[in-house]
C-alpha cells in the first residue's frame, strides 16, 4: 500500500498537470477566438492577440485605394468604413490607410479604432468622437491655429459700426516685425493696401469660413490672390513697433465669430 508521502506527491503532481492544461487553454482561446473572428470578418487583414491583455483583440485593415473600401459596410464595419471613406474622397493623397480597431472578444465592445494615412492619423474610442493625433483637434472640424507666434497677447475682440452692421475683428498683439500667418489653410481671395499703407489679406477656408487679417506691414511674396496657402507659412510681418497688433476678422456661414468659441470648440473634449 502507497505511503501517504507517495499520495500526497501524486495528488500534487495531478494538480500542476491540471493546472498547465488550464493554463494552456486560457492562452490558446483567445488565438482561436481570432481565428474565429477572422473568418466572420474577411475585412480584417491581420489579426493580432492586445500584448498587455488577452481579452483585447486588433483588426487591422488595409485599403489602398477608395475603390477598395466597402460602399455599404456592415456590422462593426460601420465603425470606421465610413470615416476611411470621407477621407479617401477628401485626401485621396494620404492611401493606402490603415485601420486598426480594438475590440474585446467574446463581448465585442469597441476599445479604440484608429486611421492612418501617409500624414494623418485619427482615433475614436467608446467615449469619444473622432480626433486627430497630430494637433488633438475634432475631426474633420477645422483646426484653427493662432496668426501669431511667438510672445502673443490676445486681446478681446472689437466691434466697429458701419451704417448699423456690426463688424467683429479679434485683436491679437506681439512684438514688432513677428510673422503673420493664416488661421486655416486656404485660397487667398483679396490682397489690399490701405490709405495707412498696412495691407490686408481675405482668405477662404472652405466649408463657408471666410478670415480677413488686416495690419500688416509688408507680405511675403507667396501671398498673392489666387495663392494656395497653408499655416505654417507667413502671410506677412507686422510693423516694426515695440508692440504691434493685427485684427482678424472670421466668418462662418455669414456670421462673425468669436475667436475664443472659435478656436476652442475644435479642441473641446467629449
Amino acid at each position: 500500500m502507497p505511503s501517504l508521502r507517495v499520495l500526497f506527491a501524486v495528488l500534487l503532481l495531478a494538480i500542476l498537470a491540471l493546472f498547465i492544461v488550464i493554463v494552456f487553454m486560457n492562452k490558446s482561446k483567445p488565438i482561436l477566438d481570432a481565428q474565429s473572428y477572422t473568418e466572420q470578418y474577411p475585412n480584417c487583414n491581420e489579426i493580432k492577440i492586445h500584448s498587455k491583455k488577452n481579452d483585447l483583440i486588433e483588426c487591422f485593415s488595409n485599403y489602398e485605394s477608395i475603390s477598395d473600401i466597402p460602399l455599404e459596410p456592415l456590422g462593426v464595419d460601420t465603425l470606421y468604413i465610413p470615416m476611411a471613406r470621407l477621407i479617401g474622397e477628401r485626401f485621396p493623397q494620404e492611401f493606402p490607410l490603415r485601420v486598426k480597431h480594438i475590440f474585446s472578444f467574446p463581448e465585442g465592445t469597441e476599445d479604440s479604432v484608429w486611421i492612418s494615412g501617409n500624414s494623418i492619423t485619427i482615433a475614436k474610442n467608446k467615449n469619444s468622437g473622432w480626433r486627430n493625433i497630430n494637433n488633438g483637434c475634432r475631426f474633420p472640424t477645422p483646426c484653427p491655429v493662432m496668426p501669431l507666434k511667438g510672445s502673443i497677447i490676445f486681446q478681446k475682440f472689437a466691434i466697429d459700426d458701419y451704417n448699423d452692421d456690426q463688424i467683429f475683428k479679434n485683436k491679437f498683439s506681439a512684438i514688432g516685425k513677428t510673422p503673420v500667418n493664416a488661421i486655416l489653410p486656404g485660397k487667398i481671395l483679396n490682397v489690399e493696401q490701405h490709405s495707412d499703407s498696412l495691407f490686408s489679406i481675405t482668405i477662404y477656408h472652405g466649408e463657408n469660413i471666410y478670415s480677413k487679417t488686416t495690419g500688416l506691414h509688408s507680405i511675403d511674396s507667396s501671398a498673392q490672390t489666387g495663392s494656395i496657402i497653408s499655416t505654417d507659412i507667413a502671410l506677412g510681418f507686422l510693423p516694426p513697433k515695440d508692440t504691434a497688433f493685427i485684427f482678424v476678422e472670421i466668418t462662418r456661414n455669414g456670421k462673425y465669430e468669436i475667436w475664443e468659441k472659435f478656436y476652442a470648440e475644435s479642441r473641446a473634449t467629449d
